[in-house]
């Protein structure tokens, strides 16, 4: 006993200047908070030691707590006490000491020899890594073991960016700390529970409705969740466990944000976008503010601490600000829901108490730490039946809309099969003046095929036979392809006694006519009875002759008699004279050209870069011949645009010059007939389903 006395004797002397507690393991003392027995200190600046502190270097006033559990205010101070526990009648204890709130910055405490020097350190707190608190719970708890007849020094350390520091100081038996917790761990499951229930309810509402109100406050009911989650200290223990900065800013975040969206869902389900202009500038003014808090809490240091005292303000004014609303639009006769109202009282209420209580206005902190958990739970459990009775409403809207487009409906279809029967017997009106019109039309119809049928037979009349060009030009082919009945390509040839020289000259020709069908057949008529006209007459005794006569002849026939009429038509032909003596060709075109395969070469030559006919733009100057040197097996092809401009293959493009060149000089050693098959089969091939667009005419000649 002699031995104990000395001890606290010596740590008296140790630590003089400074109040000293001693505080004994008796049951009294145990499983409840004695910070009513405590000292504590302030140290505003930051810079004492502990070492300084037990020497006495600083004289800090100290002050006597007055409830079993203090609230420090909001604080940025470094707060010490210094305290003995007394063990010298007791059993060996394994006890747990929980002091100030979890999201407290640091707690440390010191346990000290009697001379003042440093035995060992504990550490807890949201700044420090979980891994690194000297047990690992999401509340400050600070293991001590005590054994039977110990006295132990400690000095204890709390320190706070800006949050409100509350100390309660309880020492758990390790029994009834396992069983306490035990009991909470199970009411905190259950509480975050019912959040996330109301999460994932609400969220499969949003999808199905997407209504905004409904995104709102599943965000607000997930933030409010999370605000808890930080307080009880579980974010340290499960997202943010390196402490720190994310840590500690997180609780004023998601604390500014819960406010932030539950405006928002103040906002949207009032409808005060509709109902009233006034109160809904004043939220969105409300919702900026609240904006820039957020934007605070994330900025370290003067920011971060003025965050604090914004967010607690802002959040009572907020919710102060719902219920006035609530309260002006049920005066203005709006419907409001009595359990939306009846959620924001119950915040209210508790949200009066947290506030006053952090600003330490009502000092039981038993009763403002756990208000707002209380009251934002069953404010939650309000809005959500709220919420329920919104989803009925939109579902009975829905119903009535859909009753009344029903209703709508019918009426439309009464009114449908009126106007049917009256449109029945209009359409039978109709139907027997459409039926003497088709009958009139149909008449009309086979007088005009009939009448092309009969120009096609003038046609073939006209045109020299296969027979007379394969006597004239034994190796040979005539691919002749119209588009409709009648044909604007058109081909021609004669034998005819050069005036020159006395020769006989083979002359064949591959014309394009303007147009194709009955039009195009008509200039082929007029333009073939020129070229027979010019054997006989004197003058004519070249191709390049030949055409200009032609041209003549074209323009004189469709020259109008009026003013200001002029019928636009001609063709574009190509004009071969062959004299196989000599084995030259002589050429005149008019645009189209002639092309000669030699030695698997394609050579090329141009018309004259005018067409045949009556052409206001056009020169009048006269045609000019080519004279080409033929070689045996030489293959002479003239022919229009209608092959290489014919839509088809896999893209539906034109077949082109190219390629119909490649497929010219690939045939061109072919047997003139079988050149015909292969031209006619690629054609077919190519257009498939596609239209032909323009007759088609190819002429091949092998000398």
């Amino acid at each position: 006993m002699l031995r104990h006395l000395l001890i606290l004797v010596s740590f008296f002397i140790v630590v003089s200047g400074y109040g000293q507690v001693v505080i004994t393991t008796d049951y009294e003392n145990l499983n409840h908070s004695i910070a009513d027995q405590l000292i504590i200190y302030e140290d505003s600046t930051h810079l004492a030691e502990i070492e300084d502190l037990l020497n006495g270097y600083y004289n800090y006033q100290g002050r006597q707590l007055d409830h079993a559990v203090e609230n420090l205010n909001f604080t940025t101070s470094s707060w010490h006490c210094n305290f003995i526990l007394d063990n010298s009648k007791g059993p060996d204890l394994f006890l747990y000491l929980e002091v100030a709130r979890p999201i407290t910055n640091e707690v440390n405490l010191y346990e000290y020899h009697n001379s003042g020097e440093a035995v060992s350190t504990s550490r807890t707190g949201d700044a420090i890594p979980f891994n690194s608190k000297a047990y690992y719970h999401q509340k400050s708890i600070i293991p001590i073991h005590i054994r039977k007849g110990e006295v132990k020094n400690y000095w204890l350390e709390l320190k706070s960016d800006g949050e409100i520091i509350s100390l309660p100081f309880i020492l758990w038996d390790k029994r009834e700390f396992e069983i306490r917790n035990q009991k909470e761990q199970l009411y905190l499951g259950v509480f975050y529970g019912i959040f996330v229930f109301v999460f994932l309810i609400y969220l499969f509402f949003f999808i199905i409705l997407k209504d905004r109100s409904f995104l709102f406050y599943i965000i607000y009911v997930a933030s409010s969740a999370l605000l808890q989650f930080s307080l009880d200290g579980f974010v340290h223990e499960f997202i943010f466990r390196s402490g720190g900065y994310a840590s500690q800013h997180f609780v004023i975040f998601i604390a500014s944000s819960s406010v932030l969206f539950v405006v928002l869902y103040a906002k949207i389900f009032l409808k005060l976008k509709e109902r009233s202009k006034r109160l809904n500038k004043v939220f969105t003014i409300s919702l900026a503010l609240v904006a820039f808090v957020v934007l605070l809490s994330l900025i370290p240091g003067f920011a971060y601490e003025s965050a604090y005292y914004l967010v607690n303000a802002f959040s009572l004014i907020a919710v102060v600000l719902i219920l006035v609303a609530i309260l002006i639009l049920k005066k203005q006769k709006h419907r409001i829901d009595p359990f939306f109202a009846l959620g924001f009282v119950f915040l209210i209420v508790s949200a009066v108490i947290f506030i006053l209580g952090n600003f330490s206005i009502i000092n039981l902190p038993g009763l403002t730490q756990n208000a707002l958990k209380y009251g934002t739970l069953i404010e939650i459990l309000f809005l959500s039946i709220s919420m329920a009775n919104k989803y009925r409403e939109l579902q009975r809207e829905k119903e009535s809309a859909q009753a009344l487009v029903l209703e709508q409906l019918e009426e439309k279809n009464e009114m449908m099969a009126n106007l049917n029967v009256k449109l029945e017997s209009q359409v039978k009106e109709r139907t027997k003046e459409i039926e003497g019109q088709k009958e009139e039309l149909k008449e009309k119809n086979d007088d005009i095929l009939a009448s092309i049928q009969y120009a096609e037979r003038i046609q073939k009349a006209v045109l020299p036979s296969m027979k007379k060009f394969k006597a004239l030009l034994p190796q040979s082919f005539v691919l002749f392809k119209p588009r409709d009945i009648v044909s604007g390509d058109f081909f021609w040839i004669e034998e005819i006694s050069s005036s020159t020289s006395n020769k006989k000259l083979i002359v064949y020709a591959a014309g394009d006519c303007t147009g194709h069908g009955v039009p195009g057949a008509l200039v082929h008529i007029v333009g073939q009875n020129f070229l027979r006209l010019g054997k006989y007459t004197e003058g004519v005794n070249s191709p390049a002759e030949a055409l200009d006569f032609l041209n003549q002849g074209i323009h004189e026939t469709f020259s109008s008699k009026y003013k200001d009429e002029t019928i636009r038509d001609g063709m574009d032909i190509a004009l071969c004279a062959i004299d196989f003596e000599d084995n030259i060709l002589t050429f005149s075109g008019a645009k189209n050209p002639v092309w000669i395969v030699r030695d698997n070469e394609i050579l090329e030559f141009k018309g004259d870069k005018k067409p045949i006919g009556s052409y206001d733009d056009i020169d009048d100057s006269p045609f000019t011949n080519q004279e080409i040197k033929l070689q045996k097996e030489d293959v002479i092809y003239t022919f229009s645009d209608g092959y290489p401009d014919q839509f088809g293959g896999p893209k539906g493009k034109k077949f082109m010059y190219g390629k119909f060149k490649r497929l010219l000089i690939e045939i061109h050693l072919k047997d003139m007939d079988e050149q015909h098959e292969i031209l006619d089969k690629r054609y077919a091939e190519w257009r498939g389903e596609h239209e032909q667009i323009d007759d088609v005419i190819v002429i091949g000649v092998r000398i």
